[in-house]
This record gives C-alpha cells, structure tokens and sequence, in this order.
C-alpha cells in the first residue's frame, strides 16, 4: 500500500513523522513523505521519498522581523506573526497537497494539516486518518484540554475540550470552506473535528500510556500508541548527526553535564537564559551542553565548563547527561525520558505546561514555567534531579520505554483500519 505521510511545522513535527515512515518500509509499504520544503535533505538522509510543501518554517522564523518578536519576549505577538505566515502560504500549501497526493493510496494526516486533509481526502476519495504528538483533543471527563487546567472535574474537564473545538472552528471555518468551494465542495457548517469523530476516523496520539492513560471514555477509533522513535542504531548506521569528536573527548574529561535546550522553539528571553547559564558557570561545578537549535544566542558565556553546538542527536547524547533543561516539546520528552534522566520542563506556550505538570506530578522531573524561571530555580530543579528517588523514577521509566514499540503499534493500528497487513 502506498502512505502520503502529511506534516508541517518545526523538527519536532516532522521527525516522528520519519519514523513512522521507516516503520511502514519495513513492513513492505511504499510511503512518501509530504512536509515542508526545508526537511528535504533530512528525508533523504533516511531515504525517503519526499514531496516538498510550499514554506521553509526556519527560514520564516529566523527574519529580522521575527527575531526582534523573539527578543522581545512578547509569545503573543509571535504566534500573530506565524499565524499571518501561515495564512499566507496556505493556498499554496494546499495546492501541493493535491499534486503530492494524486498517486496515494492512503494519507495520514499530522494534527496542523488535517483541516485541509479532511478536504482533500473527500475531493480524491481516498482513506485517511490522523497520527497526532501533542497532548490530546478528543474530548474526555478525565482531563481537562492542554491550557485549561485550571481545575479538574469530569464535567469541566469535556467543557474545556468542546470550548476549545468551538474557537478552533470559528477561527478557521472561513478558511476551510474556501478551500472547499475551490474543490468543488458544498460548504461545512459543522466543526470538521466533529465530522471527524462523527464518521470515526482512526486518530492516533503518538506519545506513552505510561506518561498519560487512555481515557475509558474514548470510542474505540481513538487510542495512545507509544511514543514515534527513530531507533539510534538507524542513526548511526546512516551517519545522521554524529557526535563531533571535540564533543565527545570533552564529555570524557568531567562529570555528566546539564544538557540545555529548546530545540525548534524561540527562546523567549535569550539574554536571560544567557544569564543563568553564566551564572550557573560562576557559581557551581556544573557543566552544561548547550543545543542552539533554532534560537540565536549571541550573549552565550565562554567557559571551559560550556560546550555548545548547534544540534545533536538527542537519543546518543541524553544517557551521557544528568538531567536535561527542555522547553517540553513531547519528541524531546521522550527522548528524554526514554534515556532514564529527568527532565527539567521550561514551559513557553502550547501543551509544554501540561506535559510539565504531568511529569513533577509523577515525580520523574521538574515544571519552571519559562515566563518564572530563574538562577535559583533552576538551581533547586537541579539538586531535586539529583535526588536518588528522583534518580530512580526516570531510570525505572526509562527502561519500561525500552520495551516499548508506539511505531509498530501505531503501524498496525493504521494497517488494520485500511485493511491491508505489511510484508
């Protein structure tokens, strides 16, 4: 069967997207993987077949206009400006989607594309289903939604869930039936995400049942897999991101270091971080790995004790660290805790609190919501990971994720709906 793999976003939302793409190759299926423009390079790494989407994300988010938002601070006025970005590649986007998906069997949509998918899919008449990372959507009485935990009741909780679905729709309704008037399509008055859990589409939450149970009153369509892993044997084989060498003589020379790093997320507050971290230089025997990612640091202090780089592979470099100072995104938790150390969760925006406060909850790591984060926050979240109990939780978790397979389990979820089994 031949998959159109269909994401957009940051690294984080296209690198479980490649695992699962390995995954169906390895059970015989041919896949072809739709994602924005700048993730060309990295599907071929792996050797995949790619189809580009109009819009390079990084390229959007490191102009002028955008950095001065960054330093700023201001989140809100961030998420304005990549909602006007996005805005205005849409129409593009969808116009790729229809030409990358002409020779498809079957698409899997990521949680940012399938409001056009759920289009696309019925103007081509074609089987989809979802395959989504964050914290769930799907209305339940056991949690409220992602930014909404402000109190938890069953009866608030599926409020909090359906409030969220009504903004969503009301801000996108427009847009949707837009497309679909292009498409030929009678225009929609119900939410798509009600249509979508009225005709019972497969929706798949890529993260660990260990992190967060599936709730009991979810219909049967809806399920938790595991967390979507490109295995480091794959990795390392393929020489995709290998450890410089100046990394790993200076990782011999001293103690696990502190990894910091936010990944595809701006820093908020850049000469702050900067701040802490020269004073954690100055005033401890810490030493710190620092991950730029798509966050320029200019103010970043120079010290024997620092080594920065650009990027790493998380799955090698974490089982070296002792703990690792993240914004929350759910690809870096699970890295995370899949190697055995706690996280210390610096929350910015988006379900990142909710992943925070699960985590401190179950006494696997630390929740400083970044808008509150400090030296001597930071430096109390440390002495708590170096905890033996807090030590032993991430390490007894870590090994449980080892025996798990959210890949495998997420393939044969999708094969079973589509009705075709792997080789």
């Amino acid at each position: 069967m031949h998959y159109g793999i269909v994401t957009y976003g940051s690294r984080g939302d296209v690198q479980p997207y490649i695992a699962l793409s390995l995954g169906l190759k390895e059970r015989g299926h041919q896949v072809t993987l739709l994602a924005n423009e700048n993730f060309k390079e990295m599907a071929g790494d792996y050797g995949l077949d790619f189809y580009p989407l109009h819009g390079n994300i990084q390229a959007l988010i490191e102009t002028p206009e955008v950095i001065r938002i960054i330093k700023s601070g201001n989140i809100i006025s961030f998420f304005r400006r990549l909602q006007k970005m996005s805005h205005e590649v849409q129409p593009q986007v969808c116009a790729d989607l229809l030409k990358g998906l002409t020779n498809i069997e079957v698409i899997v949509a990521s949680p940012l594309s399938l409001l056009w998918i759920y289009s696309v899919a019925e103007k081509m008449g074609k089987q989809w289903a979802i395959v989504q990372l964050s914290v769930p959507a799907t209305p339940t009485r056991a949690f409220p939604f992602a930014g909404f935990s402000f109190f938890n009741s069953p009866t608030y909780n599926i409020f909090s869930h359906h409030l969220i679905q009504l903004v969503y729709w009301s801000l996108n309704k427009k847009d949707v039936n837009g497309f679909r008037r292009l498409l030929g399509l009678p225009a929609m008055e119900r939410s798509v995400i009600k249509n979508i859990a009225r005709t019972k589409i497969l929706n798949l939450y890529a993260f660990s049942p260990l992190l967060l149970a599936r709730p009991r009153d979810w219909d049967d369509n809806v399920d938790i897999t595991g967390f979507l892993t490109i295995p480091l044997y794959k990795r390392i084989a393929l020489h995709i991101e290998s450890a410089p060498l100046e990394l790993t003589e200076w990782l011999q020379k001293g103690e696990k270091p502190l990894y910091v790093g936010f990944g595809s997320i701006p820093i908020p507050k850049p000469a702050l971080l900067a701040q802490i971290l020269r004073e954690l230089l100055e005033k401890t025997n810490y030493r710190i790995v620092f991950c730029q990612g798509w966050s320029p640091m200019p103010d970043l202090p120079k010290d024997e004790k620092i080594f920065s780089l650009k990027s790493i592979n998380h799955a090698w470099l974490f089982p070296q660290c002792c703990a690792a100072l993240i914004h929350g995104g759910i690809g870096t938790i699970a890295a995370v805790l899949q190697a055995g150390i706690p996280p210390i969760v610096g929350s910015i925006f988006g379900d990142q609190p909710l992943w925070g406060k699960l985590i401190e909850q179950q006494g696997l790591g630390i929740h400083i919501p970044f808008k509150k984060i400090t030296t001597s926050r930071v430096l109390a979240a440390i002495a708590k990971t170096n905890s033996q109990e807090m030590k032993q939780k991430a390490s007894a978790l870590g090994k449980q994720l080892k025996k798990e397979d959210g890949t495998l389990h997420a393939i044969k979820s999708l094969e079973k709906y589509f009705g075709q089994a792997g080789s």
